[in-house]
């Protein structure tokens, strides 16, 4: 059964804050180029989370909005932002899936590692796209998974034992359906690898040490081909060390 994101999100804004896989990244300077090229009147940032993404964006836009599910992460993103002096900001707690952003008002939409917490894509990025200002841009940025099932499914049950809130990765083939669905024309597709430390990356979320134990467990005990497709690191003593996966970056235009 997933959990309301509210009830992880809000005993671990800190961690996020301060999460490698979180404040650095390519991705980062992709929303940061592309704000600076647009200069949008308003950024919007879905699932803003810590407020890494509106950080890249704020000082080449007129004005942003963080969302959140979460007031406690809406708390950390703003002590951020106010930390590194941007204070053209906004922070509202919403849902994805029902924004309260005026129809065509944003120039710059971004979110990032966050849609796999989301109940709905479809209502998602029916939100984005209504929201999106003519000849606007989107970028999304979240983890994939393989289009081959079994790793697919290995990743995302690990996702769900280390945090109940994360519904589901999806693949690239996934993804790309549902901005045609949407009709969110996609400009531009690339990806990029991330290694997560297991120790940072499980202990993000959870803190008590048999939980711990039974996710380290797996990785352990995952078959050759699944070690191999994540490539899991493990010391001489068996511990795990890291693990890999793959991050998409979609850059979607409005017309």
């Amino acid at each position: 059964m997933t959990t309301d994101p509210r009830e992880t999100f809000s005993r671990s804004a800190d961690r996020y804050l301060d999460s490698t896989d979180h404040r650095t990244g390519p991705d980062l300077m992709v929303i940061s180029e592309t704000a600076r090229a647009l200069q949008p009147r308003l950024t919007v940032d879905i699932a803003s989370g810590a407020g890494h993404a509106l950080k890249a964006a704020v000082p080449f836009s007129a004005f942003g909005i963080a969302v959140d599910l979460t007031a406690q992460m809406l708390k950390v993103a703003r002590e951020n932002l106010e930390r590194a002096g941007l204070t053209g900001a906004g922070f509202v707690q919403a849902r994805a899936e029902d924004l309260p952003v005026p129809h065509e008002s944003a120039g710059l939409v971004t979110c990032r590692i966050a849609c796999h917490h989301f109940s709905s894509i479809t209502d998602f990025l029916s939100e984005v796209r209504r929201i999106l200002a003519p000849h606007g841009s989107f970028i999304m940025v979240d983890s994939i998974v393989p289009s081959n099932s079994e790793a697919g499914d290995f990743l995302n049950r690990l996702e769900r034992l280390r945090d109940p809130s994360h519904v589901r990765s999806l693949n690239m083939e996934q993804w790309l359906e549902f901005f045609r669905k949407i009709k969110l024309p996609v400009s531009s597709v690339s990806t990029f690898e991330r290694v997560h430390s297991f120790t940072e990356w499980s202990r993000r979320v959870l803190q008590d040490e048999d939980s711990l134990r039974k996710l380290e467990g797996e990785f352990k005990n995952a078959p050759d081909h699944i070690k191999e497709e994540f490539r899991i690191e493990q010391d001489p003593d068996g511990s795990v060390i890291s693990y890999t996966d793959k991050k998409v970056i979609i850059v979607a235009e409005k017309r």
